[in-house]
């Protein structure tokens, strides 16, 4: 049997910058609101939150520095929780087809299930916002892991909760690096969605199938990915 696991943000949705937004939220909130104007803010905004999302840093050391840096003190990290939490109806959207292909696949008896990076409460808020009842019963976050992609271990723990051999699992993403690359690399076949014009980095082993819209799935279903 062939199982489709997919990433989530910019696969399955987009939340338009929500932890971004949240935290100039946060910001404004601290008495010290930023400039929307200022590049140099959001390149650090950018690279507190790319630290975090890869686990080099917990969320209270990101919100620690991220104040610190505004000369704001004791700020409460759950304060910023509220901030992404109050943001997500605002936000977050389905990506094309999204609802309309998980729906196909498990009417053709595909099993299904998100590998997501992330802190599983806003994880599951923003799926459940951009999927409603189209989601996958199994969502698999980072956080609750202890693994981030591309580690292997996201991958195993895949393997082990859709119960197919990994070769026969296919994992869609948009992130050439972390998904396509790390699927790749623990023995999954790696469907690169290739959606938004990025280039596929030339020192990565190439893609099993590179796909521009997720309703390319239900013809891969059909001529390649035998159930």
């Amino acid at each position: 049997m062939t199982a489709i696991g997919f990433d989530f943000d910019h696969t399955l949705g987009v939340d338009n910058g929500l932890e971004r937004k949240a935290l100039c939220a946060f910001a404004a909130e601290l008495g010290r609101p930023l400039d929307p104007a200022d590049a140099v803010g959001r390149e650090r905004i950018d690279d507190l939150l790319g630290r975090f999302r890869t686990g080099e840093m917990t969320m209270d050391a990101m919100i620690e520095q991220f104040a610190t840096g505004l000369g704001a003190r004791n700020a409460d990290p759950a304060r910023w929780r509220e901030h992404c939490y109050a943001l997500v109806d605002e936000l977050v959207r389905p990506v094309d087809a999204a609802r309309e292909t998980l729906a196909a696949l498990r009417d053709r008896g595909i099993a299904t299930a998100i590998l997501t990076n992330g802190w599983t409460p806003l994880q599951q808020r923003k799926i459940a916002r951009a999927l409603d009842g189209a989601a996958p019963a199994l969502i698999l976050v980072s956080d609750a892991l202890g693994a981030v992609k591309p580690e292997r271990a996201a991958f195993d723990a895949l393997v082990d909760a859709l119960r197919v051999p990994r070769e026969r699992l296919w994992y869609v993403g948009d992130n050439a690096r972390g998904d396509v690359a790390g699927a790749l690399a623990a023995g999954l076949r790696g469907v690169w969605f290739d959606w938004e014009g990025q280039s596929y980095p030339q020192d990565l082993p190439p893609p099993t199938i590179r796909i521009t819209a997720l309703r390319e799935l239900e013809t891969l279903v059909e001529n390649t990915l035998d159930p």
